[in-house]
């Protein structure tokens, strides 16, 4: 599977139910989110626009393959007032020197900044790490069947604080079978 295909896939209205574990402290709570994931084509103006922000070193990655925006409104236990954000993923070719390793910029979610991190699709497994000064985290998505599908995660802070989460997510409609 391409990184474009696993792409198409994860598009659609799904509903997420969250645990999030702070592994020094010991704490857990649940959460849950309603996400509707919009395909984009490589050449919508989201993609092309995200893709101009970037600086000329950024730049240097090749055309973007697709896009993904993600409009998520969730809640954590405790917390009375859901928290809204949309992102925009972007994928660029995988470097043939780098095993099948991709780049992928991001903006927008909590963070409202431009990231980068790398992917690695393989075993229909996508594998996202990110890293920056204030963290470093890898989150892993792969899919059961077409409704349903699996996400890890693992963050680890500066201070040291590591935190662990896991997701089942469900899509909300049945995903209309393939035209022959």
């Amino acid at each position: 599977m391409e990184i474009v295909n696993f792409f198409e896939k994860l598009a659609g209205r799904w509903f997420s139910q969250r645990t999030t574990h702070a592994l020094s402290t010991q704490q857990s709570k649940a959460g849950k989110s309603d996400l509707e994931v919009s395909f984009l084509a490589s050449d919508s103006a989201e993609v092309q626009t995200l893709c101009e922000s970037l600086s000329e070193s950024d730049q240097s990655s090749g055309a973007p393959l697709c896009g993904l925006q993600i409009q998520q409104s969730s809640t954590i236990e405790g917390d009375t007032k859901p928290s809204i954000s949309t992102t925009l993923m972007v994928p660029f070719a995988p470097d043939s020197s780098a095993s099948g390793h991709g780049k992928l910029v991001s903006s927008g979610g909590p963070s409202q900044r431009v990231q980068q991190s790398t992917y690695l699709l393989e075993d229909e497994v996508l594998t996202i790490v990110t890293e920056d000064d204030q963290a470093q985290s890898t989150e892993r998505v792969w899919f059961i069947n077409d409704n349903l599908r699996m996400r890890t995660g693992m963050m680890e802070l500066t201070d040291g604080l590591r935190i662990a989460s896991f997701c089942s997510e469900i899509r909300l409609g049945v995903k209309p079978p393939k035209a022959d």
